[in-house]
């Protein structure tokens, strides 16, 4: 094996993060290529990242990565199966020979076994108004095999069975490696050995001066740098975004949210009413919230509001494809790896206005990562912080010295 690949957020990158790392390495061993499949500027829960994504891909090569390659937007802000079909691809156009992913149970005979009875599942399911696809697949899953479905009940298990079913249509086989993770994902208690990014981004949110509670949880290598972007306020503010989504729904017509993705069966209707109504983002995501609509699909369909992708582009990708590899940041190892995977996929590693060596499809995706680079810099915490167009003036970063 010569690489391996992970599908992350880094949100931020904590010392969990750099424990998987650790593991991979020790189990890939010390000359493979760790490749990193991360989220920018916007995250699969529907919201801009707490820290751009230059940052967090540097403290990934800090903290034990050799590449860090973005996951273009329209993927990151796609439901699991999305993130994990854009992901899985990526991953196998750059000639990754495995995927590894934290789990909290199951080996990989459990989730390609479950895979596989998916893709027999899925053209039995017929559609229904109280449930999403998603929750009729698992209790179709459930019922046909329920000592291995129990595992999807535990949200990393879950992405880790998405990964497995993305595997499954890739035209060279990939090697899972799910790993055993400490700590529960979306916890927000601080305290324990290992803590979720949700906590952190919480105590950062509300005490950006004072790091006593958090700061044991960040790489020492990574600390001074997260600092100095609190200190500076290069930090999304939540509650901005939030008010900036609520305003533009209250610009927009049902007609034409109907052409935004996601925008079916009449919820534009709906949408467009409580917006009205509603006063706070927050107010009116619960308010909207059913069983069928869950949480972190709003969150996304809100931030289709702002970013505006086409149906066509969102369905385009999914049949086509990432067209291309965003490098935010190596080291020695990272590049050499990256002068085999060149053939394969065109490495960006500076954008241009015209895209050069791009497909059509491949040009539309990173104007939609752009967009949502200039909204969330826009987002951030202090003023001087939110200059647009940040992608032209950054390179990846390079770490000269190979650990």
């Amino acid at each position: 094996m010569e690489s391996l690949a992970i599908i992350a957020e880094f949100n931020p990158f904590h010392t969990g993060h750099a424990r998987l790392v650790r593991q991979v390495r020790q189990a890939a061993g010390p000359e493979v290529a760790i490749v990193i499949i991360m989220s920018g500027a916007f995250v699969q829960r529907g919201e801009p990242a707490f820290f751009d994504k230059w940052h967090r891909a540097a403290w990934a090569i800090d903290g034990g990565a050799d590449v860090v390659i973005e996951l273009p937007a329209v993927y990151a802000l796609s439901s699991a199966a999305g993130f994990a079909q854009g992901g899985v691809t990526l991953a196998a156009r750059l000639g990754c020979q495995a995927l590894a992913c934290g789990v909290e149970g199951g080996t990989a005979a459990d989730f390609l076994s479950l895979a596989r009875r998916a893709e027999g599942l899925t053209a039995c399911l017929k559609a229904a108004k109280k449930s999403s696809a998603g929750q009729q697949l698992t209790d179709a899953l459930m019922a046909a095999a329920p000592d291995e479905a129990r595992l999807l009940q535990q949200p990393n298990a879950l992405l880790a069975f998405e990964y497995a079913r993305a595997m499954l249509k890739q035209e060279q086989p990939l090697t899972f490696l799910p790993l055993p993770r400490q700590g529960r994902h979306g916890d927000a208690r601080l305290g324990a050995p290992f803590v979720s990014a949700s906590a952190l981004r919480q105590a950062m949110t509300a005490y950006p001066d004072d790091d006593s509670s958090y700061i044991s949880y960040i790489v020492k290598r990574v600390r001074p740098s997260l600092q100095g972007q609190l200190a500076q306020g290069a930090f999304t503010d939540y509650g901005r975004y939030g008010d900036f989504v609520a305003a533009q729904n209250r610009l927009l017509t049902p007609d034409q949210l109907r052409c935004l993705p996601a925008f079916t069966e009449g919820l534009e209707n709906r949408w467009h009413r409580v917006f009205m109504e509603s006063g706070s983002y927050d107010q009116a995501l619960r308010s909207i919230k059913t069983r069928r609509y869950a949480y972190s699909r709003l969150c996304r369909m809100g931030a289709y509001t702002l970013l505006q992708p086409s149906r066509d582009l969102m369905d385009c990708s999914y049949e086509a494809g990432p067209q291309y590899a965003r490098l935010l940041a190596l080291n020695g190892r990272g590049a050499a790896f990256l002068k085999g995977a060149k053939g394969q996929l065109p490495v960006v590693t500076k954008v241009r206005s015209d895209a050069p060596g791009l497909s059509p499809l491949g040009q539309e995706q990173l104007k939609l990562d752009l967009k949502a680079s200039d909204i969330q810099s826009f987002c951030f915490s202090k003023e001087n912080q939110r200059k647009g167009h940040q992608d032209y003036y950054h390179s990846p970063f390079f770490l000269s010295i190979q650990k």
